[in-house]
């Protein structure tokens, strides 16, 4: 058994207790207002493709070759076309669906990085890989996309 104790004084008192408070102060971040679609694209396009690349690679696919007169896209697209007109339009569909799939596998394999304006690394286009997107843009537009009034109204190829 534990023997009895008397109960003890209260404390002294010392006063409130005491709160340490600290404040930082930052500069507001500015916040950008929503952007539409197209000035989001135009804000990234810079960033993912040279202008230089750009313009010599859609002119390399579509200048006329010596000696052949089609440029690279017309060639592809023909070859679409005839795909289309000779076997089947599905196979041009097909054709044409494997190169989309083969380019857009090529562009988004690391090439060279770049930081944008925000710090966040990014993928840049080769020109090989500008040249593959407009031949694909070029061809596709004028072998599988081309409107044909004859095929449209009477549903035969011409």
């Amino acid at each position: 058994m534990t023997p009895w104790l008397p109960p003890q004084p209260p404390a002294p008192w010392a006063g409130p207790p005491q709160i340490d408070l600290y404040v930082t102060v930052q500069s507001p971040v500015p916040v950008e207002p929503d952007l539409r679609w197209w000035q989001r694209l135009a804000r990234a396009v810079p960033y993912r493709v040279s202008p230089l690349v750009a313009v010599t690679a859609v002119a390399a696919a579509s200048l006329p070759l010596p000696g052949v007169g089609y440029g690279v896209g017309r060639i592809w697209g023909s070859l679409l076309d005839d795909l289309g007109t000779g076997v089947h339009y599905a196979a041009s569909h097909a054709a044409a669906a494997v190169v989309m799939g083969v380019v857009a596998a090529r562009i988004h394999r690391p090439c060279r990085l770049r930081t944008n304006l925000a710090g966040d690394l990014i993928r840049r286009l080769t020109w090989l890989d500008a040249f593959g997107v407009a031949v694909t843009v070029i061809g596709g537009t004028w072998g599988v996309l081309w409107p044909d009034l004859v095929a449209a109204t009477t549903g035969v190829r011409a």
